[in-house]
């Protein structure tokens, strides 16, 4: 899988997370896996994540970049090393201020099938 190819990937599996008021009233709760990706990016590139919880995990491996979401004022700068778990579930954008090689990490349905 390509970079392009696993950002979609992480894209459409998050956009497809569950509300946590829609997951409290399921009667059956479908089995979790972690999913990780690693995804290089180059300076200057952004991401958006619309949907997100509080088990995506951003770990910046090298290089540095910004994090903030939709309507919340505190951005988030990780330089190599850093990690960072989403506390909102508003939008999360991700911007590249260096070359940077970074891991997304989330829980998701073990199942693919809508």
């Amino acid at each position: 899988m390509d970079k392009e190819e696993a950002m979609r990937f992480v894209e459409e599996r998050l956009r497809h997370h569950a509300s946590p008021v829609a997951a409290d009233l399921r009667l059956w709760r479908p089995p979790r896996v972690t999913r990780r990706f690693v995804v290089e990016m180059h300076k200057g590139e952004h991401r958006t994540f619309e949907r997100v919880d509080a088990s995506v995990h951003v770990f910046c491996t090298t290089g540095s970049l910004w994090i903030t979401h939709d309507g919340d004022p505190k951005d988030v700068i990780l330089y190599g090393g850093e990690r960072y778990r989403a506390q909102r579930e508003d939008a999360m954008h991700v911007f590249a201020l260096q070359d940077c090689q970074l891991e997304i990490e989330f829980q998701d349905e073990a199942s693919t099938q809508h």
